[in-house]
C-alpha cells in the first residue's frame, strides 16, 4: 500500500505554480462598485454611471424639433424625384398593377403645365399667392393692429378670428378628412356595428367645395356627428374595449368635428364684430362694412389664385393616388416619400415659404422647388419698409431640374437691391460657365439689381436646407418640445 501521507521534498523545476494565469474577473470584479473619490482618477469599475460604459437609456431626450431637423436631412429633393417619375409615366399606356386612369391623369397634368417662356413670371407669382393665405390689404391692416396695440385681449381676439376663418376656409378639407376617418373606422368594426354606423352616416352631406357646404348643410352635419355618430362610436369602443387604432381614429374625428364647428360662418362674423369694441380696430377699419366681410375674404389674392391654380391640385391627386398604389406597387414607396416631403415642408416648424412649380416650356420639362425667407435677418424696419421690402434681407434656395440639361442648385441673399448668389451647375455645362455668369449678371442688371457676388459650382451634392437657412437650427432654443 503506498504511503500517501509521507512528506517528501518537491523536485526543483517541477513546480508549475508560476504558470497559472490569474482570472481577470477576479483581478477586476465586474460586480464590485468602488467608492467615488473626486480627488483622484481611479480605474473604471462596474458602476452604471461609468463614462466608458454604453448605457441603454429608457428615456430619449430628442425633441420633436430634433426629429424634424433629422427628417429634413433625409428628405428627398422633389425637383429630382418627380421628373424621374413623370418621365417614366409620360406616354405610358396602362400596365399590369397600374390603375386604369392613372396614366391618363399624368398625361392630362403634363398638358396643363404647358406654358410659354413669357408666362413663367406670372405663373410663379400665382404660385406664391396660392401658398400664403394671409395676404392682401385686409390682412395687412390686421397685422398693423397686432403690432401697434398693447391690449392682450385685442390680440387674442384677432388670433381667435383668424383661427375661425381658417377653419371656415378649410371646411371642405376638414369634411374630407372626416369622411376618410369614417371609412377607416368602418373597416375596423364588427359587421352588425358597421351596418349601424353606415346608417347613421347616411345623414352626412359630404360637400366637396372649399367651405364644406352651406350653413344648413353644416348644421345638419354637426347634428349627425355630435348627436349620433360620435356617441355611438364611443359607446362601441367602451363595449369592446378597443384601445388601439380605432380609438385614435375616433379621437381624431372628434378633433376635426371641433374644427368644423369652429368654422361656422356665424361664429366667424361674431368674432370679427367683437373686434370693433376696441378703438385701435375702429381706427384702421373706419368705414368698413362688416356685412361685406365674407365678400372681402373671398376676394383676397390667395382665394383668387387658389381658384386659378388647378395644376397643383391635379399634382396632389396624382401623388395621393401613386402613394395608394395606383401607379404600381414598385412605385408606391417613391410616392410615399414625395408625400412625406411635401407634408414636412408644411410643418409648423418650417419658418420659410415652400413653393413647387412644374412647367413644360416648348416641350422641355422643368420642375423647380424653392424655399424663401422674406426676412432672413429679422429686422424689417418700419411697417412701410416691411411692405416694400427695401430694408429686408431676403434669402432663398432654389432647386430645379431641366430636361436634357440636369439638376441645378441656386442659393441667393438679396437686400438693398444687391444680391449674392451661388449656382451649382451640372458637369456638362462647365465649359459654358463663363457665358452663364455673364448672362446672369446681364439679367440682374436689366432689373436694376447689383451683383455683389456670383459663384458657380458643381451640382454633384445638393445644398442642404439647414445650411441655407441657419435660423432653422436657431429655433431649437425656442421650440423644444417632447411628447
Amino acid at each position: 500500500m503506498p504511503n500517501i501521507l509521507k512528506v517528501t521534498t518537491p523536485t526543483t523545476g517541477y513546480d508549475n505554480m508560476n504558470n497559472v494565469k490569474a482570472n481577470p474577473e477576479l483581478q477586476n470584479p465586474v460586480n464590485v462598485q468602488g467608492p467615488v473619490n473626486p480627488a483622484k482618477v481611479v480605474k473604471p469599475d462596474a458602476r452604471s454611471d461609468a463614462s466608458g460604459q454604453q448605457a441603454d437609456l429608457r428615456f430619449q431626450f430628442e425633441t420633436n424639433f430634433d426629429t424634424f431637423i433629422q427628417q429634413l436631412k433625409n428628405m428627398p429633393v422633389l425637383a429630382e424625384e418627380l421628373p424621374k417619375l413623370f418621365n417614366e409615366f409620360a406616354g405610358m399606356t396602362v400596365e399590369s398593377g397600374m390603375g386604369s386612369g392613372f396614366a391618363a391623369e399624368v398625361a392630362e397634368f403634363l398638358k396643363m403645365i404647358n406654358v410659354s417662356p413669357e408666362n413663367i413670371g406670372s405663373l410663379l407669382k400665382s404660385q406664391v399667392q396660392s401658398s400664403v393665405r394671409y395676404t392682401g390689404a385686409f390682412f395687412a391692416l390686421l397685422r398693423r393692429v397686432l403690432s401697434e396695440t398693447q391690449s392682450v385681449e385685442l390680440k387674442n381676439g384677432i388670433l381667435n378670428f383668424l383661427k375661425k376663418y381658417t377653419d371656415m376656409a378649410e371646411g371642405g378639407n376638414i369634411l374630407s378628412d372626416i369622411r376618410r376617418d369614417m371609412s377607416e373606422i368602418r373597416q375596423r368594426m364588427m359587421p352588425k356595428a358597421r351596418e349601424q354606423a353606415e346608417q347613421l352616416e347616411q345623414s352626412m352631406i359630404y360637400n366637396t367645395d372649399n367651405s364644406g357646404g352651406t350653413p344648413e348643410q353644416k348644421t345638419e352635419n354637426l347634428r349627425t356627428l355630435k348627436s349620433d355618430l360620435l356617441p355611438y362610436l364611443n359607446s362601441y369602443i367602451s363595449k369592446i374595449h378597443d384601445r388601439g387604432v380605432l380609438r385614435d381614429t375616433v379621437a381624431h374625428m372628434a378633433d376635426l368635428t371641433g374644427r368644423y364647428e369652429n368654422g361656422q360662418s356665424e361664429g366667424v362674423l361674431k368674432a370679427f364684430e367683437k373686434l370693433f369694441d376696441y378703438q385701435t380696430m375702429q381706427q384702421y377699419f373706419q368705414g368698413f362694412d362688416i356685412e361685406r366681410l365674407f365678400d372681402v375674404l373671398a376676394g383676397t389674392e390667395y382665394e383668387k389664385a387658389i381658384r386659378q391654380n388647378q395644376e397643383m391640385g391635379k399634382l396632389a391627386d396624382i401623388i395621393k393616388k401613386g402613394a395608394s398604389g395606383e401607379a404600381g406597387t414598385e412605385n408606391t414607396q417613391a410616392f410615399m416619400r414625395i408625400m412625406e416631403a411635401i407634408v414636412l415642408n408644411e410643418s409648423v416648424y418650417m419658418p420659410v415659404l415652400h413653393i413647387m412649380m412644374p412647367v413644360c416650356v416648348d416641350g422641355q420639362m422643368m420642375f423647380s422647388e424653392m424655399w424663401v425667407d422674406p426676412d432672413a435677418e429679422g429686422n424689417g424696419g418700419s411697417e412701410q419698409d416691411k411692405e416694400s421690402g427695401s430694408q429686408r434681407n431676403i434669402r432663398g434656395l432654389v432647386k430645379f431640374d431641366i430636361e436634357d440639361l440636369g439638376f441645378f442648385d441656386m442659393f441667393f441673399s438679396y437686400g438693398r437691391e444687391r444680391v449674392s448668389m451661388q449656382i451649382n451647375i451640372p458637369d456638362g455645362l462647365e465649359e459654358d460657365s463663363r457665358k452663364i455668369q455673364e448672362d446672369i449678371r446681364r439679367i440682374l442688371s436689366e432689373h436694376s439689381i447689383e451683383t455683389e457676388e456670383l459663384v458657380l459650382g458643381k451640382s454633384n451634392i445638393s445644398i442642404p436646407i439647414t445650411e441655407a437657412f441657419p435660423r432653422l437650427r436657431e429655433r431649437k432654443n425656442s421650440i423644444n418640445v417632447s411628447v
